[in-house]
């Protein structure tokens, strides 16, 4: 049996917003996981950095709804797939420092490769680079730290409380 559902125009209940940024936190964190996995066992570097990206995009858009779903739903499909803009409004959101040097460009690195799909899709840049050689542990690192902190405070949350506050939320640097 096929299950097809159409968004309706109805709105959700607080309950219903934070099973949305519950579901939106799991999906981004399994990314994350599969990607760590894949390099623990070997797998295509290519696919792991895709796996990263994804996992860090929609586990940030999951802190946004968390803290505050109305102000944020709207915003999602204009923050799109950009890490850079989504890591920013993220740090904004939580009142937090901006990223060090060192991660801020890791991660535009990231997201240019992202952005274009280039750790997606085979390509020309596939025989050019050596996916070893593209940076990723200081931003892994980053969100590795910020999962475990927003963790803590999501099992602290009422289920009545749509807010994921996380006052002075600073990973190490990585």
């Amino acid at each position: 049996m096929r299950h097809a559902m159409r968004a309706g125009t109805g709105s959700l209940t607080k309950h219903g917003k934070i099973l949305v940024a519950q579901s939106m936190y799991g999906k981004g964190t399994s990314f994350i996981g599969a990607s760590i996995l894949l390099r623990e066992r070997g797998g295509y570097e290519y696919v792991a950095l895709h796996l990263l990206c994804q996992g860090i995009e929609i586990v940030l858009k999951s802190f946004l709804l968390f803290h505050s779903y109305d102000t944020y739903k709207p915003l999602l499909r204009q923050l799109s797939h950009d890490l850079e803009k989504i890591a920013d409004t993220v740090l904004t959101a939580f009142k937090l420092k901006p990223l060090p040097a060192s991660v801020r460009t890791e991660l535009r690195t990231l997201n240019s490769l992202y952005a274009k799909h280039l750790l997606r899709y085979g390509s020309f840049y596939d025989v050019l680079v050596d996916p070893s050689t593209i940076p990723s542990e200081r931003v892994c690192k980053r969100i590795l730290a910020a999962i475990r902190l927003a963790q803590r405070r999501i099992k602290t949350t009422a289920p009545s409380n749509t807010a994921l506050n996380l006052p002075g939320a600073t990973a190490p640097a990585g």
